[in-house]
């Protein structure tokens, strides 16, 4: 069995302002509002949300920037990747800025294949997706495609995936051009032929017909998620039933959540959250307004010094989120807000800043405020465990350090141990005083840090404001 959970992805395919969806990505048809559609989903249970708008490089334009704001200002805390149209490292920095977590690259990445590179060093590899189309031409040989299925490459389509993770891709969606659309199953040989040349999280797409359809990838494929879309935008099947089918047949999976607790302060208070222009700062600022708080993005010191719930998220490189910091002529003035015993936040990279040093792309000097180091995890290549790939991406449950007080009076309070979460990373923090953990996750049969505590100081390498309602009941706590 599988060691990591199976990830349930809703896709939705935009034009202009609707969710389509087609028969061999051809013959669209209109089948709802993007927005409402995704929050049927994430109540459902759907662990990510993928969009795909499939004309974005045809009329070379991108047009999900509104629709990813009006997903989340809707209250969807749930993991987006987003895709067609992405052509720059400011495409890129745009979508995660309003609210994605990931950006799928096909077209400009053959047209460019440095863009992969250049992004997976700015932004992490963990928030960069390979998006590949294959069409079969022959037994044990797909070509690659671009335009949404439209352009031939001449490319081998298992070569191009073992080229974009080489350049620096952390996951890879596999779209068959064959079966999208056709409801008669994935193309499991393709799916196959390239998870298993890899190192990386692959995801299943283009094909799902049924429940049992959706088994055998699971069981015949090294695929990490597997992207459903006709079934759930046609109410043929919804994910609690999906998920429910999976797990009696000893697939893992996160369990739909049952909580229907609403998380509201009974008096807003004003929450400060640094942006550094790396992340979905958007999605932070949301999920705080969601829970009553009074958000503002801030840029100065002045800002930093007048802040009384201070934020710091962020993803990409530990020493890109430095220079962001530098940049901003920040460094003191969180140090200085930290030394008065203020509330403070890291999320994600936002966490690792608070080590002295970072580890990737070299070593580079963090704030220091928190004694240790931002390590990668193990390579794939030094754990024996089947299903582990680099990076983490998925949804896993906290675990209590022992060494420290507990949860109690934490942002953690209320939590049981089993609490799931949402992860996209390589790098950890690997603090020297054990008492300064507050939580850690097991993965790839090992522990790292997945939270930190240490007097005002809270970090978590998890990213709260897309993990449901364990997330909420986290920024709840940081403000009470």
């Amino acid at each position: 069995m599988k060691m990591s959970k199976l990830r349930i992805i809703s896709r939705l395919d935009v034009k202009g302002p609707n969710v389509v969806k087609g028969i061999n990505l051809e013959g669209l048809r209109v089948v709802g509002n993007p927005a409402i559609l995704a929050r049927k989903y994430y109540e459902e249970g759907a662990d990510e949300l993928l969009y795909v708008d499939i004309v974005a490089s045809l009329y070379e334009r991108n047009s999900l920037l509104d629709i990813i704001k009006e997903t989340t200002s809707l209250g969807v805390f749930m993991p987006i990747t987003v895709g067609g149209g992405i052509r720059t490292l400011d495409d890129i920095r745009a979508a995660l800025k309003v609210g994605a977590d990931k950006v799928a690259i096909n077209t400009a990445a053959i047209k460019n294949p440095q863009l992969i590179k250049d992004a997976s060093e700015m932004f992490g590899s963990a928030n960069i997706v390979g998006s590949i189309e294959a069409k079969k031409i022959r037994e044990n040989y797909w070509e690659a495609y671009f335009d949404n299925g439209r352009e031939k490459t001449g490319i081998d389509a298992v070569a191009w995936a073992k080229k974009l993770a080489e350049f620096g891709a952390g996951e890879l969606l596999i779209t068959s051009v064959d079966k999208e659309g056709v409801e008669e199953g994935y193309d499991i040989e393709l799916l196959k032929a390239i998870s298993n040349q890899v190192s990386v999280p692959c995801v299943a797409s283009g094909g799902a017909g049924s429940l049992s359809q959706m088994l055998e990838c699971a069981v015949k494929t090294k695929c990490a998620g597997i992207s459903v879309a006709s079934l759930l935008h046609y109410d043929k099947i919804s994910i609690p039933e999906i998920k429910s089918f999976l797990q009696k047949n000893q697939i893992l999976v996160r369990p739909v959540s049952s909580s229907g607790k609403i998380y509201r302060l009974s008096k807003s208070k004003k929450v400060s959250v640094i942006d550094t222009s790396l992340g979905n700062i958007s999605s932070v600022a949301n999920a705080f307004s969601n829970i009553g708080a009074d958000v503002s993005l801030i840029y100065t010191p002045e800002e930093i010094s007048r802040a009384e719930y201070l934020v710091l998220p962020g993803v990409g490189s530990f020493s890109d989120g430095m220079d962001s910091i530098r940049k901003l002529k920040a460094e003191e003035a969180i140090k200085a807000h930290i030394r008065k015993n203020n509330p403070f936040f890291g999320i994600c990279l936002g966490m690792q800043l608070l080590m002295e040093e970072g580890t990737e792309f070299g070593r580079h000097k963090g704030l220091g405020i928190i004694k240790g180091e931002a390590p990668q995890l193990p390579d794939p290549s030094e754990v024996k465990e089947e299903g582990y790939r680099l990076p983490h991406i998925g949804w896993d449950r906290l675990i209590e350090n022992n060494v420290s007080a507990g949860w109690k009076n934490s942002i953690l309070s209320d939590l049981v141990d089993s609490s799931e979460v949402y992860f996209v990373h390589s790098y950890v923090c690997s603090p020297k005083e054990r008492e300064d953990i507050l939580a850690e996750t097991e993965y790839g049969g090992q522990r790292f840090c997945s939270a930190i505590k240490k007097d005002n100081i809270y970090g978590c390498q998890f990213h709260p404001e897309k993990s449901g309602a364990v997330g909420q009941s986290i920024l709840y706590n940081f403000l009470k």
